[in-house]
């Protein structure tokens, strides 16, 4: 059991993490145009991407690609790939209403892009034991200590994505910007974010 004062470390620490924009935050504000209901969806996806790769990460998945440098290279190039994709096809998007997309599109998008992105593997991997201290011996204890860390970490996910969502929202509905240029900016901000991976 984590002591209270590393408890409110993890907390404070992980909230300043989750707030710096990245891929997955500009793909889920890219999918309000379409709908909230795809955009909760598309938080799903990143949730669900981000536990498997913590459980990843406690299994000892960063060592791996750590040793295979080309493992982390082929997953580095195909997740900019994959990035600069999606950036594209919102750069893409018709003006006027959003046609119908199904929620499920958006979970299956945010997914991918967890899952493509191999420095939340090695980010969790150097982050987690931080405050899982040196006496956790790696095994099922270091396994679960990992995984009650995530699933902290991925509470407080949902919730500034539910505060993002409301308040772009909210805010669009007042100022009455058509969303189709919060797409396009989201898919110009992916393309940044692809051509940073690649220069990393």
């Amino acid at each position: 059991m984590l002591a209270p004062e590393t408890l409110a470390a993890f907390v404070s620490a992980a909230l300043l993490v989750i707030v710096v924009p990245g891929p997955t935050m500009l793909m889920v504000l890219g999918q309000l145009r379409h709908s909230r209901l795809r955009a909760a969806a598309a938080v799903a996806g990143v949730v669900l991407g981000d536990l498997l790769l913590i459980a990843a990460a406690g299994l000892g998945l960063s060592a791996l690609l750590q040793q295979w440098p080309l493992l982390l290279s082929l997953l580095r190039w195909g997740g900019a790939a994959y990035v600069a994709w999606m950036g594209v096809s919102m750069l893409r998007a018709e003006p006027g209403p959003a046609r119908a997309a199904p929620a499920a599109g958006g979970f299956r998008a945010a997914l991918l892009l967890t899952l493509v992105n191999p420095k939340p593997v090695l980010f969790f991997a150097a982050f987690f034991p931080l405050f899982l201290g040196a006496a956790s011996a790696p095994g099922g204890a270091w396994l679960s200590g990992f995984l009650l860390l995530g699933l902290l970490f991925e509470l407080l996910n949902v919730g500034c994505y539910a505060l993002l969502i409301g308040a772009a929202g909210a805010l669009g509905r007042r100022l009455r910007w058509r969303a189709i240029w919060v797409q396009r900016a989201s898919g110009a901000a992916l393309l940044l974010c692809a051509l940073l991976v690649l220069l990393a």
